[in-house]
């Protein structure tokens, strides 16, 4: 997949080019229809399907002090878009001057740049231009007038309510990963790199890899049924989220993950990618690491039970 980090770096094609215009965090399942809509369309004419989303998210910029920590990196982001099948991806810098761009202007940009933009795909609520004042209804006026392809996809629902990255956030903040992955359409995760740690879970038996977390936000403290994936392999895991109180007070919080079974593989200094599967208790403080270890041992079959499910 290629990737662009600005419009104006976009490089003509003749290919039909149908873009998914939207923010994208998560990349859950109303986002997921809006870009398989444009992947449809794009195969349909023969053509290229690209994203056209933003870095940094338009709320880090405008809110910077109450921005939500976002659910994907924008690593995660491409990484999954090529996986479903996407061409190209820009990501267009956010600044102040770009969103006092008239709808209309911004629109004629897009077609300025990308000669060969044949047709648009965006939620039906999804909002562009100064003062947020474009809409689905404006689009499709614009594209009818350039006989462009336009789609404004509805809203999805989970559990009756519609899918939303808030919505997503406050699930995984309650640690209902049930419903977060149901609204992602995946599990979610959490990449970063594996580092020295204290070697703590090693003297109990139960050696684990501390790891570097990229992502703005983590699930609520505790234990999690997990896969830990290294490069295209993925190995059942335990991961633990916490401030290891049983052995320190006040340590940062730390997340860390054991695998089930003995693999050999040597995870030091590995970009690596952790996916909660399911919640399985919150963090304790324990009254010594023999209470520790005979939870542990309660933990895996549990995690074991819940992996097999």
């Amino acid at each position: 997949m290629k990737i662009i980090r600005a419009l104006e770096e976009f490089h003509d094609t003749q290919s039909p080019v149908i873009l998914a215009a939207g923010c994208f965090d998560g990349l859950h399942i109303g986002h997921a229809a809006v870009i398989k809509k444009a992947i449809e369309r794009a195969r349909a004419v023969g053509g290229e399907a690209w994203v056209f989303t933003f870095d940094p998210h338009p709320a880090k910029v405008l809110m910077p002090d109450r921005a939500p920590p976002l659910i994907f990196t924008t690593n995660q982001q491409s990484s999954h878009l090529q996986a479903m099948g996407v061409d190209g991806c820009i990501l267009q810098p956010f600044t102040v001057d770009f969103m006092k761009q008239e709808p209309e202007a911004f629109f004629e940009n897009l077609c300025n740049r990308i000669p060969a933009l044949a047709g648009i795909s965006v939620g039906e609520d999804w909002s562009f231009g100064r003062n947020r004042a474009g809409n689905a209804e404006l689009l499709t006026k614009l594209c009818t007038e350039r006989g462009m392809f336009f789609s404004a996809h509805p809203q999805v629902c989970w559990k009756g309510e519609r899918v939303s990255s808030t919505r997503i956030r406050e699930a995984i903040k309650l640690g209902h990963m049930a419903d977060a992955i149901g609204m992602l359409g995946r599990p979610v995760s959490t990449i970063g790199t594996v580092e020295h740690g204290k070697k703590i879970g090693r003297v109990l038996g139960y050696p684990t890899a501390n790891i570097a977390p990229e992502n703005d936000m983590l699930p609520p403290r505790g234990i999690y049924a997990a896969k830990l994936r290294v490069g295209q392999a993925a190995y059942p895991a335990a991961a633990y989220i916490g401030h290891r109180g049983t052995f320190h007070e006040n340590e940062p919080q730390v997340l860390e993950v054991y695998l089930l079974d003995e693999t050999g593989v040597d995870l030091y200094g590995q970009h690596v990618e952790v996916s909660y599967i399911e919640y399985i208790r919150g963090d304790q403080v324990f009254e010594d690491a023999e209470k520790l270890k005979q939870q542990i041992v309660v933990d895996i079959a549990a995690i074991r039970k819940a992996l097999a499910n």
